[in-house]
């Protein structure tokens, strides 16, 4: 699947249907009942739901049914509406939409897997609504009841995160859901019993307290269970299931979600009850990991949700070990957009007895505080390193510049290099030097998140490194004469082809052509009339963007802004149309069409310079002879 493209889901959701709730539910009509609007002129004005808007700055326009905060900057359509203000994702928005229209969605290709993963969500829930019961009403319960108190949470926050309890004994589901051939079986493929050698079928979960894992849906799709005498293990998880993969699973992430309108940071700890117990005390952005360390599935999860992640480890060495080891994991998400903290615990402490030793204000400050991932990188490198003498600074440079490598190349990695090169007291074009001479490549992450069912594994590995992006420079067309290039075209330096990205809008930066372009057609998808194709190995910025919205356009029944951004609603282009949704006016209304048709020209200039250049490098690389490529640049001046 192309990256830039719409979902997986959308591509089970027909467009035609997408387009029809544009056509049938009006942006005002749905935002007005959620956020108090008035009219002004020809839009309608409120105060932003998603930040604290003092005066209103938040627009909705229905004639091109899009909405813009002009103090946040968020912008999108209506789907991408539902989507943030309900905390839904992609699928669930269409749905509440089409039954706020009285309309039953359809799908494109029905998924043979589709039937059996809904009975697994079925009985899960089944599971999960027996253990809240148990809870509440079995005649064992006490001692969940009591450990629960002793913990120091309420009814409120049991019932928030689903607590309940499951009894002891070997059979209370089978009990409570059945023993029918379809629903063992259910019951055992989502790790709910077990099988023994004899070929006798019991609970896996007994005499536990019980916490429901749920997918970013709010759906259950595994349990953990802390037990309640002196048996071991002390915690036990569902294995791993269609539904449930511990690598990409972060428990308490939808009920923060939910708890939180701005998800601004998000506090990552250890076992379930530190992120319950962090809620009882009004710190409603923990989650936990599942028995797993930090991997980069979560960490690319978690860069989607939130600019800051803060992470907790222990403060003695074991603890400053595994922040070493965790590193290299976190380096290559870190950006200008996206940070990491470390947060490292008193000894004894762990994050649910220190919020309770030292309040809710206390460790508020400690977040504050939490140590940059920068400072921590060199603080964990230089232990027993002598900064005074010559040799500890070599040994500080030799030890951090590969890991300053494994982030992607940005304003923060090239702040990290000078804060080496001050406590190094190397140069820093040294550095840069050292740097390009190690040829470690920073991972690339994917620029669009597709979205997956959830349980399923997307192809791409955040943890898997890719080349660091490069793009040639837009030029202009007295850069396409290739004439005075001596054959056999030895001087060429040999460029790597990266993995295409997207670049949002800088307002530092002159904006790229594509984005011009794309910022016209979200005012106007007709401007476009005739197939726009981009060669595959096109760097230009945002190129493929602007190719993979063209495709949209040209095969849409009725193109529209709205239609636009539902197609591509809850990816990484569409959060690029909506920045660019929300910028300021780059040009008149009725300079539109000339401006479109002016600056297509300009990219296709642009792309026959970039085309002779990899021409000029198959030629080096002895890929094409000298005579083709001769005859191919001629074409090309043609």
């Amino acid at each position: 699947m192309n990256p830039f493209s719409g979902s997986e889901v959308a591509g089970r959701i027909p467009d035609s249907f997408i387009e029809t709730l544009n056509d049938r539910v009006n942006i005002v009509d749905v935002v007005s009942t959620r956020v108090p609007l008035k009219k002004s002129g020809r839009e309608y004005h409120g105060r932003c739901p998603f930040h604290d808007d003092s005066s209103p700055s938040f627009s909705v326009s229905s004639d091109k049914q899009v909405y813009h905060c002009f103090g946040c900057g968020a912008s999108g359509g209506l789907i991408s509406f539902i989507m943030e203000y309900d905390k839904v994702d992609f699928v669930s928005a269409i749905e509440n939409l089409a039954s706020l229209a009285g309309l039953e969605v359809p799908t494109e290709a029905a998924d043979p897997e589709a039937g059996h993963r809904k009975a697994l969500y079925a009985v899960l829930e089944q599971a999960d609504q027996a253990f809240r019961r148990a809870l509440k009403a079995h005649p064992d319960r006490q001692r969940a009841v009591d450990y629960l108190k002793g913990r120091g949470l309420t009814g409120t926050i049991a019932h928030r995160f689903g607590l309940g309890y499951a009894p002891g004994g070997w059979r209370f589901l089978f009990d409570q859901l059945g023993v029918d051939a379809p629903t063992k079986k259910q019951l055992l493929e989502s790790g709910l019993t077990v099988v023994n050698q004899q070929g006798r079928e019991y609970d896996r979960f007994r005499e536990r307290v019980m916490f429901p894992i749920r997918d970013i849906r709010g759906r259950t799709i595994a349990f953990g269970g802390r037990v309640l005498d002196d048996s071991k293990p002390k915690y036990l998880n569902s294995p791993e299931t269609k539904l449930f993969h511990k690598s990409d699973t972060l428990y308490g992430l939808y009920e923060a979600r939910q708890a939180c309108r701005s998800l601004d940071r998000v506090l990552v700890v250890e076992g379930y009850m530190d992120v319950v117990a962090l809620a009882q005390f009004g710190i409603d952005f923990a989650v936990a990991t599942l028995g797993t360390a930090l991997t980069g599935h979560h960490l690319d999860r978690l860069s989607r949700q939130t600019a800051q992640v803060i992470v907790c480890f222990d403060g003695d060495q074991a603890g400053r070990t595994a922040a070493k080891r965790a590193l290299d994991t976190m380096l290559p998400f870190l950006s200008d957009e996206f940070s990491i903290r470390f947060l490292f615990l008193p000894d004894g402490h762990d994050p649910d007895s220190l919020v309770r030793d030292e309040g809710t204000d206390a460790f508020l400050t400690r977040l504050n505080d939490a140590l940059p991932a920068s400072e921590a990188l060199i603080r964990l490198l230089s232990d027993d390193i002598d900064l005074s003498k010559l040799d500890g600074r070599a040994r500080l440079t030799a030890l951090t510049l590969p890991k300053i490598a494994k982030i992607p190349a940005s304003i923060y990695r090239s702040l990290m290099l000078d804060t080496l090169s001050e406590l190094s007291g190397t140069r820093r074009s040294d550095l840069d030097a050292r740097l390009q001479d190690l040829k470690i490549e920073p991972v690339v992450h994917d620029v669009v998140s597709p979205r997956v069912s959830e349980g399923q594994v997307t192809p791409h590995d955040p943890e898997i490194a890719s080349f660091e992006t490069l793009r040639p420079e837009e030029q202009d067309e007295t850069d396409t004469d290739f004439s005075d290039i001596p054959e056999p075209l030895l001087d060429i330096e040999e460029v790597i082809e990266p993995a295409a990205t997207l670049e949002f809008p800088d307002p530092n930066k002159p904006e790229p052509l594509a984005n011009r372009l794309l910022w016209l057609l979200l005012q106007n998808p007709t401007l476009l009339n005739e197939p726009f194709q981009v060669p595959e190995r096109s760097r230009l910025i945002n190129i493929q963007a602007l190719s993979q919205v063209a495709e949209w356009i040209l095969n849409a029944e009725k193109p529209s802004t709205a239609g636009l951004m539902g197609h591509f609603s809850g990816t990484e282009l569409g959060r690029l149309l909506s920045k660019l949704l929300g910028r300021e006016t780059l040009f008149s209304e009725s300079s539109y069409e000339a401006e479109f048709t002016d600056g297509l020209k300009q990219l296709k200039k642009q792309l026959v310079t970039e085309s002779m250049r990899h021409l000029a490098e198959d030629a080096k690389r002895g890929k094409i002879s000298a005579e083709d490529l001769h005859q191919a640049l001629t074409a090309h001046k043609k």
